[in-house]
């Protein structure tokens, strides 16, 4: 009795796929995308393996996975140093520097 032959396994590029969208769509909140980048990179190598090795089909998907996390990670990256690490420089309009506040104390009297 034979039974039926299993079906290509491609669960890992798929993820790989949907967490490399999120990781690149989502790299405002750089800890999400960080970590569902990586995810990605990860599920889509293993998923390439798998589709070389005839055990699944999807290794496009699997390709585009790890672009997606590869993208999502360098953006989150990029936002963390842009926003969290660069020193805040504010521009003052007057030009004068003048913060409204004195450190000179005057008597009156």
């Amino acid at each position: 009795m034979h039974g039926m032959p299993m079906g290509p396994s491609n669960g890992l590029g798929t993820a790989s796929l949907v967490l490399g969208i999120v990781a690149a769509v989502g790299f405002c909140l750089w800890p999400v995308a960080l970590a569902c980048g990586i995810l990605a990179v990860v599920f889509g190598a293993i998923g390439r393996g798998r589709a070389r090795r005839g055990q699944a089909t999807n290794a496009g998907q699997a390709l585009a996975g790890i672009i997606c996390g590869a993208v999502g990670v360098a953006l989150g990256i990029a936002f963390l140093v842009v926003f969290l690490v660069l020193p805040d420089t504010e521009i003052d309009d007057s030009g004068s520097g003048d913060d409204g506040f004195s450190t000179s104390l005057t008597a009156v009297g």
